[in-house]
């Protein structure tokens, strides 16, 4: 268990790094300021912060199993 929480981990700070690293580049493909580019990096964290919560509720609401087969379904559609 901690060591997928330790890959877990890891993978979101690699993610916010990877995003933050494209900044340059998309400024230069799409012409425009940094204000204008750093809002995909923002809404990434922001809805990063609002699932957390509710992950640790839906763990303690729903069994994995049952978890599991609804983000199968939705993401099947």
């Amino acid at each position: 268990m901690v060591i997928t929480l330790m890959i877990g981990s890891f993978v979101a700070i690699l993610n916010q790094t990877l995003m933050i690293s494209a900044l340059p580049t998309l400024m230069h493909e799409f012409d425009v300021p940094s204000s204008t580019v750093q809002w995909p990096t923002t809404g990434f964290m922001l809805t990063n912060g609002i699932m957390i919560p509710i992950t640790a509720f839906l763990i303690e609401t729903f069994t994995t199993r049952q978890l599991f087969l609804y983000a199968m379904g939705i993401f099947a559609e």
